[in-house]
């Protein structure tokens, strides 16, 4: 029995000292990048930006068309066109 506990002891013993080290030793270095939730690509026929919205990008095509292009989502759904405005 002394045997058995002088072992537990001893392991308790040196798992401590290398927790207590841990802390003095350099971690490694990891990168952290913000990956970007949803990455989509507006054609540029839709129209030229003009304002960004609750999600929503306000663009205006070259014959005066205003378009609300829906920007959450992933592709192929996204982006798509919610209105389409036209002045008359």
């Amino acid at each position: 029995m002394d045997r058995y506990t002088k072992a537990v002891l001893t392991v308790i013993a040196v798992t401590l000292v290398v927790l207590a080290l841990r802390p003095g030793l350099p971690a490694p270095a990891q990168a952290q990048t913000a990956a970007a939730k949803y990455e989509v690509t507006i054609p540029k026929a839709w129209g030229k930006y003009v304002a960004y919205s609750n999600n929503n990008l306000l663009l205006e095509a070259a014959d005066q068309t205003m378009r609300i292009v829906d920007v959450e989502g992933k592709a192929p759904e996204y982006p798509r066109v919610k209105v389409i405005i036209r002045w008359q």
